[in-house]
């Protein structure tokens, strides 16, 4: 099997393979785990993420190239500063929301462990990288309602609604009241470009409704075009 080793001499030393293979892992990793923020409709989305595990990757090529040719540098020294510096982007990502509570720090967290991947894979450890990106986007992705179950914090929801008109939002508001549904927060924002109005709300659900109950109930509103979960 004189091939498998020289394929794994190719992708573990640095040379045009082991770079292009890196960085398209890094690419994959990183774009699977920002497709699942971005459908949950947060700020850090598939290319924020991937440039977050790129980054990270490029940082621990260039740490082995430098001490490959140079016989100096410390690549474990440029992947910490990496993990560190990496705060910046999460604390940009962590909303503290009036009157319901903090919330972007999945995505932070996300965003952390998206560099970690990026600096594994940067190493040469695809196997952890791999690995860790399947966990990550099991966790990010499924774990939610069972965290939900233990902490009681589906009795918070937020939605992502779509609408015509802004008349269209008064009687929204009295649907959710007449549902037992109470509206805490409201960020609106209009497109200028296609004319149509959203609108980002957290809502107490004290009757402990389930999410299918209450976006199936509110997308038959008149006016409204999409009503959509927010994890």
């Amino acid at each position: 099997m004189e091939w498998a080793g020289t394929i794994q001499d190719m992708a573990e030393g640095i040379n045009l393979f082991s770079v292009m293979a890196r960085t398209a892992l890094s690419v994959i990793c990183g774009g699977i785990l920002g497709i699942e923020r971005g459908r949950a409709n947060q700020s850090a989305g598939m290319r924020t993420y991937i440039l977050v595990c790129l980054g990270a990757t490029v940082v621990m090529l260039t740490g082995q190239y430098m001490f490959d040719r140079f016989s100096t540098g410390d690549p474990a020294r440029l992947g910490a500063q990496v993990i560190s510096g990496i705060g910046f982007l999460g604390a940009g990502s962590i909303i503290v929301e009036g009157k319901t509570k903090v919330r972007g720090l999945t995505t932070a967290a996300g965003l952390w462990t998206a560099a970690c991947i990026g600096l594994a894979i940067g190493i040469g450890f695809y196997l952890g990288g791999i690995i860790a990106t399947v966990v990550v986007y099991v966790v990010i992705s499924k774990f939610k309602s069972i965290s939900d179950h233990f902490t009681h914090n589906d009795m918070i929801l937020r939605l992502y609604v779509e609408f015509d008109e802004m008349s269209d939002l008064q009687p929204f508001y009295a649907t959710l009241e007449s549902f037992g549904l109470q509206v805490l927060d409201t960020t609106l924002n209009h497109s200028k470009r296609s004319g149509d109005y959203n609108a980002i709300m957290a809502i107490k659900n004290p009757e402990d409704r389930t999410q299918e109950e209450v976006t199936g109930y509110l997308k038959k509103i008149q006016g409204i075009r999409k009503v959509k979960m927010i994890y």
